[in-house]
């Protein structure tokens, strides 16, 4: 079975991403292209640079991510992305998206002409960066004509890429909303602000897609990159059982 897989963004919960792909790779699903915004871009491109789930999870367990944002004077952002930037570099060998071994489209809002773009070629890193870029977190990144952020602001889910396309579309939401406690520090109030913002150009594009995996880690924040691991688990067994659901449903339907 090929499919086409969309990856939505949010932040730490994006690691789940990486179990929806072991899962699907066990069951014998093929993906022939990935579209994926922010948390959902990164993990898009490097599956289709070709890094394993496994290769992806040792990364993001060794690596220390505060270490990659270097605080500014505020501007335009808190961070800059230049240490990300230069992160980047050393585990992709690719310089351009169309360069990658599977085709990826990248989602990034445009804040001058507010447009969500769809990127399946151009420089790689700083389409990647600009899909990540969190209003008021990181500052926009410049990309020719463009001054982009998150694409989640406007498209948190985009499956629009492959609209027109026959292939089974199947759809990842890691970006569940809970209720919290306590607010925490500036980052926190301004992670969930924009994450609660962008739930509402989700669900609609929930229809457009074949199937609709939704792991539960509502209990984790966007902010928990400590538990990767138990964020790999969730989105490995979730697809199991959706996927499994959806073979025997299929295989109901089939003429005999």
């Amino acid at each position: 079975m090929k499919v086409n897989l969309v990856l939505s963004g949010g932040a730490a919960r994006g690691v789940a991403h990486i179990g929806v792909l072991k899962a699907l790779e066990e069951l014998g699903v093929s993906i022939k292209a990935l579209s994926g915004v922010s948390a959902g871009a990164i993990v898009a491109v490097f599956y289709a640079e070709g890094y394993s789930p496994e290769d992806m999870l040792d990364i993001i367990k060794k690596t220390r991510w505060i270490s990659l944002f270097q605080p500014k004077i505020p501007r335009s952002g808190l961070f800059s992305f230049s240490k990300a930037a230069s992160y980047l570099e050393k585990f992709l060998s690719c310089k351009r998206l169309e360069e990658l071994k599977k085709e990826v489209h990248i989602c990034a809002t445009d804040i001058l002409s507010a447009k969500s773009l769809y990127f399946s070629e151009g420089d790689l890193i700083p389409l990647l960066l600009g899909s990540c870029a969190l209003p008021g977190i990181f500052e926009p990144v410049e990309y020719k004509n463009y001054m982009l952020i998150d694409g989640g602001v406007m498209n948190n889910l985009p499956v629009e890429p492959f609209e027109k396309s026959r292939i089974l579309r199947i759809g990842v939401d890691v970006n569940p909303l809970e209720k919290i406690e306590t607010v925490g520090n500036i980052v926190s109030i301004l992670v969930r602000s924009f994450f609660l913002a962008v739930r509402s150009n989700t669900d609609k594009r929930k229809e457009m897609c074949d199937v609709v995996i939704t792991p539960d880690i509502v209990r984790y924040s966007p902010l928990d990159i400590k538990k990767a691991e138990e964020l790999y688990r969730v989105g490995y067994v979730e697809t199991i059982k959706v996927m499994e659901n959806y073979l025997k449903i299929s295989e109901k339907r089939k003429p005999s």
